[in-house]
């Protein structure tokens, strides 16, 4: 009897919350190493039903290689963002809602938007941010990046005035709602000894009323997420 393997599938660069799984890397075939020096091996010649198959590379299909690049350019905002807020003499995301949207460039790659601030926080961390769309042609956004204080992973909801949720505004500005990524940075909560750091989460209009209903964050990205060569 010969069981058969489930599929891979690799979702861009990210781990469910709070699993403490390692991300996902690209695999494939690479070159040579000190115990692989490269060439032909004869399993590359005859057929070796033993051979271990080749390692998943998400870069290798143009729908995969997306949204590893689109999760790649979300972890380059959060670093952005951060760093926005240490030039205004900010030492962490709990003063104000900063962001920036993604958007797909003339070469294909996945590019960071402006990155703009809010006003600072009001009653216990509320907080807004309005996003610079200069220079971006609408049907090119892929997604949104904004910060959130500490703790508060979970996309918003409806604001206090009726303004729009955070997904249902970044569908109604890309028309591609079902498919526009929304992407929260948030200082996580720690326990002692333990270091913060600004953790990336994602959503899209699949699961950010859920998980606001359960209080259950999105996937987390790679904080550290490298694009694909050339993506």
């Amino acid at each position: 009897m010969t069981d058969t393997l489930p599929d891979v599938v690799v979702v861009g660069q990210r781990r469910p919350h709070g699993s403490g799984a390692a991300f996902p890397s690209p695999g494939g075939g690479g070159g040579g190493g000190v115990n692989n020096p490269g060439g032909i091996h004869q399993n590359e010649i005859e057929e070796n039903p033993e051979a271990p198959p080749e390692p998943f590379n998400p870069c290798a299909d143009p729908v995969t290689a997306e949204e590893w690049n689109v999760d790649a350019a979300a972890a380059e905002a959060a670093k952005a963002i951060a760093a926005h807020a240490a030039a205004a003499g900010e030492g962490d995301l709990n003063v104000r809602e900063r962001g920036a949207y993604l958007y797909r460039g003339a070469n294909g790659q996945i590019l960071v938007g402006p990155i703009t601030a809010g006003p600072a926080f009001v009653n216990g961390g509320f907080g807004s941010v309005a996003l610079d769309m200069t220079g971006i042609d609408p049907t090119s956004i892929v997604g949104s990046v904004h910060s959130h204080a500490v703790g508060n992973h979970l996309p918003s909801d409806v604001g206090p005035n009726g303004e729009p949720g955070d997904i249902q505004h970044l569908g109604w500005m890309t028309g591609i709602s079902a498919t526009s990524r929304l992407y929260i940075v948030a200082q996580n909560l720690v326990g002692a000894g333990q270091t913060p750091y600004n953790q990336v989460n994602v959503y899209t209009s699949q699961n950010a009323q859920s998980a606001r209903d359960n209080f259950q964050p999105g996937p987390e990205v790679n904080p550290d997420a490298q694009p694909c060569p050339g993506g």
